[in-house]
């Protein structure tokens, strides 16, 4: 690789993994605080009404998803690649906000008034109806504030969105429902503090869209049905593409609803949190990944952003494998944080873990399809593997209760991620694997023996800090005795260097 190509690789890198390293810090403080706020629902609340809760925030969650009509990802692929054009970027930026609020809004209306429909259907609770209106009302404010951190991620200030998203929301629910539970109120306490914490957040999050960035408003609608065409070309195909990702991502929960009781919901859901937090090194990386890929693919820098892909993946997997193992081995003891009854779920984390773990062996995959002008396949891919993963989660959940959701769901998610690493080489001929992906391998296998070792002598939470503790230790020993990559040595030495000098200057 020439000199300037090697510099531009090294800034593109050095720029994701700055922006991975402040959300994975950022992300480190939001998942602490939505297990402790977790951890109060559950406690406060007892597994029945948790699942309440969960179910009627799962059906908000989908609400948010579909009243952005795509207007996130566009932002993504639309503001870096006009980075000269302010006009034009005002003018996708109007439209995000005209299309989200619009969306959402009449969305919240057909929840309010579908509620009772939702509950008898379903788990068939009036406090699932009165939960499920109060959301309908926070659901503009929420859509909102997700379409704020994608504005930050559009304009590659990810700190940010990191601040409003990953720190604001999440403390703001921690206090103010901690308060709420102690001094005596229950689930519709809660929704209804969930509700003011969404707008205060919203006006938090406009107030730093005006301190930070240059986009405003733009009411030349003229210039704006210009970009009509091309905005919404891109938005509508992946506004279906999040449908179909909601079949595969969110069903598992409906169904567990719709076919069992309300703690099996709490259950299912706690499992299914614990098994997200693998996805945090692959979410760190994706916050700048988008735009970045998508300026490499514009200029024609197919070589770069074949090499940003394979290093991505490779650092995601390899940051992922601990804590799986974890997951996997000491299940129970983790589970058992959140209360006895929860329990039960442990071998659904380890199933929604492995489905976790080859989300991150596959890397950013289904963003760099979106990036390189393939979203059309992308919805193709959510579509099919969606329908498919409602009809597994039929079957199997009848059949073997909580562990057939999960399942059903891990089945289609490994699926789904070999079929998007087909299409990525197929379309663009990029592969992120080498033999370099061997190491984390054999220091993921010499871990497990070591977990499984403490597992026949301790027990509880002894087990798991003293096992985590030194499963983590083995796990950092075998990579360092197989040897990091010389291309990592140098990478993270020129980061150490510039951080020197920079701070001597």
């Amino acid at each position: 690789m020439p000199d300037s190509s090697e510099d531009s690789y090294s800034s593109s890198l050095l720029a994701l993994t700055q922006g991975a390293t402040l959300f994975f810090i950022g992300r480190i403080l939001k998942n602490g605080l939505t297990a402790l706020f977790n951890l109060i629902l559950t406690r406060g609340l007892g597994a029945t009404l948790f699942g309440i809760y969960t179910y009627a925030w799962t059906l908000t969650s989908l609400a948010i998803v579909l009243g952005r009509l795509g207007t996130g990802k566009s932002l993504l692929r639309f503001i870096p690649d006009y980075s000269d054009d302010l006009a034009k970027r005002n003018n996708f930026f109007s439209l995000a906000l005209f299309t989200a609020v619009t969306g959402s809004s009449v969305i919240g209306v057909v929840f309010y008034v579908a509620a009772p429909t939702i509950s008898s259907q379903t788990l068939e609770s009036p406090l699932l109806v009165q939960a499920l209106r109060i959301f309908a009302f926070a659901l503009p404010f929420y859509t909102l504030i997700r379409l704020t951190g994608e504005v930050f991620r559009s304009v590659e200030k990810i700190k940010y969105k990191i601040v409003l998203i990953d720190i604001l929301s999440p403390l703001s629910k921690v206090v103010f429902t901690g308060i709420v539970l102690a001094v005596g109120y229950s689930l519709l306490g809660v929704v209804t503090t969930l509700l003011l914490v969404g707008v205060f957040t919203f006006f938090i999050g406009i107030i730093m869209i005006i301190h930070s960035t240059d986009l405003r408003p733009s009411f030349d609608l003229q210039q704006t049905h210009k970009n009509y065409d091309e905005f919404f070309g891109y938005s509508i195909p992946l506004t279906f593409k999040d449908i179909g990702s909601l079949l595969y991502t969110r069903i598992d929960i409906l169904m567990v609803g719709i076919f069992l009781t309300n703690s099996s919901v709490g259950i299912y859901r706690i499992s299914t949190l614990l098994a997200m937090f693998l996805s945090l090194p692959l979410s760190g990386f994706n916050q700048l990944f988008p735009p970045i890929a998508s300026r490499l693919y514009s200029n024609g820098d197919l070589e770069e952003l074949g090499s940003l892909y394979e290093r991505v993946t490779r650092w995601t997997f390899t940051l992922s494998i601990l804590p799986a193992l974890v997951a996997i081995v000491y299940g129970q003891e983790i589970l058992l944080i959140f209360g006895p009854k929860f329990t039960k779920g442990a071998l659904v984390l380890s199933i929604l873990t492995i489905g976790q773990l080859t989300n991150c062996l596959i890397g950013p995959s289904g963003f760099l399809l979106m990036m390189t002008d393939h979203q059309y396949l992308n919805l193709l891919n959510q579509w099919i593997l969606g329908i498919l993963n409602a009809i597994l989660n039929y079957v199997l959940i009848q059949r073997y209760g909580i562990a057939g959701a999960a399942l059903a769901t891990a089945s289609v998610l490994s699926i789904i991620n070999l079929v998007r690493i087909g299409q990525v080489w197929y379309t663009e001929r990029l592969m992120p694997y080498s033999w370099s992906f061997l190491k984390p391998i054999i220091a993921g296998f010499t871990t497990v023996c070591t977990l499984i070792t403490f597992s026949f002598i301790l027990e509880g939470y002894v087990l798991l800090i003293l096992g985590s503790t030194g499963g983590g230790i083995v796990f950092l020993s075998t990579l360092y005795v197989l040897g990091i990559e010389q291309s990592d040595k140098e990478f993270f030495s020129k980061i150490l260097n510039d951080y020197i000098i920079n701070r001597s200057v």
